[in-house]
């Protein structure tokens, strides 16, 4: 073993020494020192470029920022400004009187359909009643043509009225009329109900309008009061 050890010792420095001399006469070597002089050159210029890249992207980002910072501001000035003039241009006489005129017709379009609303509706409730009161009637010519058959199957006199028939006619007879009634007198409320609404929707429109009239002349007052001169 020490042997070994002693031959590898007295043995490397022969391969060793040439290839250290061998580079140092490599590094010595013109082109060698002009690729590792060019080399330092190109990374030295390579970090210049990339710091002035980096600088010139961070202006241009602050400029960029700066430009929509700005533009936003203007958006916003103007939506205020146009805002701020809607709003005048709605204040102006003409234009409260036209709203005004615009709110009366709405409303008396609105009356018009309740008008016509009501109006069919009540239409509809005197089919209904005619109706019923022709089934009523058909009925009660069953009910006569019935009894006129088991009159004569029983052998009924004409001229003689059985007792309880015609307390059970009677009967009939005032249980109808009450059903009239009834129906009579809820037709009528409801017919004052929407008359009183009428009324009602009417008054308030020209409530409406006289309103927009007072507020109209007094703005134009006011006006006339700011721009006539002081004496």
């Amino acid at each position: 073993m020490n042997k070994t050890i002693r031959t590898i010792i007295n043995v490397l420095p022969i391969f060793l020494v040439p290839l250290i001399l061998e580079r140092q006469k490599f590094k010595k070597h013109p082109e060698v020192q002009k690729t590792v002089a060019t080399s330092k050159t190109v990374a030295k210029q390579t970090g210049h470029a990339a710091k002035h890249v980096k600088t010139r992207v961070v202006h241009h980002k602050d400029q960029l920022k700066t430009h929509i910072k700005a533009k936003k501001v203007r958006h916003d000035y103007k939506k205020a400004v146009k805002q701020a003039e809607a709003e005048q241009r709605a204040m102006h006489p003409d234009n409260v009187h036209a709203r005004g005129d615009k709110l009366a017709k709405q409303n008396s379009k609105n009356v018009n359909k309740l008008d016509k609303k009501l109006q069919k509706a009540i239409d509809k409730r005197h089919k209904a009643e005619e109706k019923a009161q022709a089934h009523r009637q058909k009925a009660m010519k069953k009910d006569m043509t019935r009894m006129q058959k088991y009159s004569k199957q029983v052998g009924f006199v004409p001229g003689t009225v059985d007792p309880e028939v015609e307390a059970h006619g009677e009967k009939r007879q005032k249980v109808m009329k009450k059903q009239l009634h009834a129906i009579q007198k809820h037709d009528a409320k409801h017919e004052q109900a929407s008359s009183t609404q009428l009324k009602h929707d009417a008054q308030r429109i020209k409530t409406l309008s006289d309103r927009h009239d007072t507020k109209d002349a007094t703005y134009r007052n006011d006006q006339i009061h700011n721009q006539s001169p002081d004496l």
